[in-house]
């Protein structure tokens, strides 16, 4: 199988699969059927809610409906609202669930009724003013979450992009070589593990967890687990949350030789970079730039100067299985 083909399982939650028409999130689905992990989120189109209901019951798994959204262009948004410039990625209109407006229902899912009340709602704009969900119960949604307590603690200091390359603040606290349990980047293209982002490349919570799950998704998907483990292996060149690439290939002394890149991830500026490294076959990183090669030849270069921000700091890195 070709990397980054698509990929189901053959029946252990399929049909969350078959129902949503993608395989988005499908490792946490068997994770919380399973038991491992407590809540998970999603989006429901509003008219198949019901099946959506239906389908989860038969996996003993319950449902809170908490708003229906339909998505709007934030710079729709009118002028004189306050805070709208915190507002998320997820930019919708909110409307009560039993009108005909469409767009998706946004659901919390759990083994356990009472978490579905713990789920974290999204920033809403009420007269003119963004409000957001009390702070406490943000920095407690992780822990809801399944997510390690460390992880937890890492993100609530670091998941600042004004402030911080995200990604570059996990890989310099890394002590020795990445271990693929740990690996996020591919989590948007279903070849993952983790929904969380570790606190260090080699987490030993998040390597405990991952363990736990992997094993008992092997005993009934070992063909699914197999596809997941050779994606994580993979080389990855890394500037920033959202900008990563997947190569087929392998680093050596620093160089990263390589086949074929993929961009896993589906927020499309984060393409940018992807015609330049497909004309070449091997790279380095020199300070803030990147060279990339076609054999010994120079064939382009990625510097500061093309950057959107001063944290987008390129670095490589390759997960192992140990």
């Amino acid at each position: 199988m070709a990397f980054f083909e698509k990929i189901v399982p053959e029946s252990f939650c399929r049909e969350f699969v078959e129902f949503r028409g993608d395989a988005h999130q499908i490792v946490m689905y068997m994770s919380l059927v399973l038991g491992i992990k407590p809540l998970l989120d999603d989006w429901i189109p509003a008219g198949r809610l019901d099946e959506y209901v239906s389908l989860c019951r038969s996996y003993g798994l319950h449902v809170k409906a908490d708003a229906l959204h339909c998505s709007v262009d934030p710079r729709a948004l009118p002028e004189d609202v306050v805070g709208k410039e915190y507002i998320t990625s997820t930019s919708a209109l909110g409307f009560p669930l039993n009108t005909e407006a469409g767009g998706n229902v946004h659901v919390f899912v759990s083994k356990e009724k009472e978490l579905l009340g713990r789920g974290m709602w999204y920033p809403v704009i009420v007269r003119n003013r963004m409000i957001e969900q009390p702070r406490i119960d943000i920095l407690k949604y992780g822990e809801v979450l399944g997510y390690p307590s460390c992880c937890v603690r890492f993100f609530r200091h670091y998941n600042n992009w004004s402030r911080y390359n995200f990604l570059g603040e996990i890989h310099s606290r890394t002590a020795g070589s990445p271990h693929y349990y740990c690996n996020p980047f591919t989590k948007d293209a279903v070849y993952s593990y983790i929904y969380h982002m570790p606190c260090s490349y080699r987490c030993e919570a998040t390597i405990s967890l991952v363990g736990r799950l992997r094993s008992e998704i092997q005993k009934r998907e070992p063909a699914f687990v197999d596809a997941i483990d050779r994606h994580l292996a993979l080389p990855f060149l890394v500037f920033f949350e959202r900008r990563f690439y997947a190569f087929e290939g392998f680093i050596d002394n620093d160089r990263l030789y390589y086949s074929k890149v993929h961009f896993p991830d589906s927020w499309r500026p984060g393409k940018v970079y992807l015609e330049m490294l497909e004309s070449g076959n091997n790279l380095h990183i020199s300070g803030d730039t990147v060279h990339i090669f076609r054999g010994r030849r120079a064939v382009a270069r990625i510097g500061p100067e093309m950057r959107e921000n001063e944290f987008e700091r390129p670095f490589l890195l390759q997960f192992g299985r140990h």
